[in-house]
């Protein structure tokens, strides 16, 4: 009995270290099709709820598909529970080589945004060509910039990304997450085609062990009822 329980407890603890490296990906898109306010601060909100299993987030990815308008009139932001990521913030506004006060003037865009994009902050790439805007390949990191858009030009040039879509690791994805897209300049304006979440999570250990506590428990008093029955039945013969 002594070694089928310490068997068990090996396996519990086993399963316990594993879950830490079994990632569950949750991944989707949802197409809106919702056209921005032109030149309103009161924007544009498209919140989704998500069911997932019990997890706690090790990595966010956001795809964003837009069409016409102009790019840096454009400000966005992912929530979801205590975490807030600025994805766009008039990208390309600032006095740096190549920025402009109005920020850059591509329209439209599809872009997969991540933590570690290859291609770098969204904010400074301008895209390819003069009008396609960005495409969704390579991916680039979310803006950052926790500035309001209406800041002056020069305050987008030391604007450190401090609100990056690392703040959502540790949470549970269950619950609203909730897109929102304004345009804060007028003249242009743009529409929401789709936007995606990639979300890599992990168990989390408090509920993964205890529910394997449980199991190891309740078979531990499976084996001492089996061990007490026929010893109980020959005192009475």
């Amino acid at each position: 009995m002594k070694k089928t329980f310490l068997a068990m407890a090996v396996v519990v603890m086993a399963l316990a270290q594993s879950a830490q490296a079994d990632m569950i990906i949750y991944q989707n898109t949802f197409n809106v099709g919702g056209v921005i306010p032109d030149g309103d601060l009161g924007g544009f909100a498209d919140t989704r709820m998500l069911s997932m299993s019990s997890a706690a987030i090790t990595d966010v990815n956001v795809r964003l598909t837009l069409s016409g308008g102009w790019n840096g009139d454009l400000y966005a932001y992912l929530v979801h529970s205590s975490g807030f990521a600025v994805l766009l913030n008039r990208v390309g506004r600032g006095t740096g080589p190549g920025d402009s006060a109005a920020g850059y003037g591509t329209a439209g865009m599809d872009v997969l945004l991540d933590n570690i994009g290859t291609a770098g902050n969204i904010h400074d790439v301008p895209g390819p060509g003069t009008s396609a805007g960005w495409t969704g390949t390579p991916t680039y990191q979310a803006d950052g910039r926790n500035i309001s858009p209406l800041a002056t030009v020069g305050s987008f040039d030391s604007g450190t990304p401090v609100a990056p879509l690392s703040s959502f690791n540790g949470l549970n994805g269950n619950g609203a997450w909730t897109l929102f897209i304004a345009d804060v300049s007028g003249g242009d304006q743009s529409t929401l085609t789709s936007w995606g979440l990639e979300i890599a999570a992990v168990p989390e250990p408090g509920s993964f062990v205890e529910g394997a506590v449980a199991a190891l428990l309740l078979g531990g008093m499976i084996g001492f009822y089996r061990l007490k029955g026929p010893k109980a039945q020959l005192q009475a013969c």
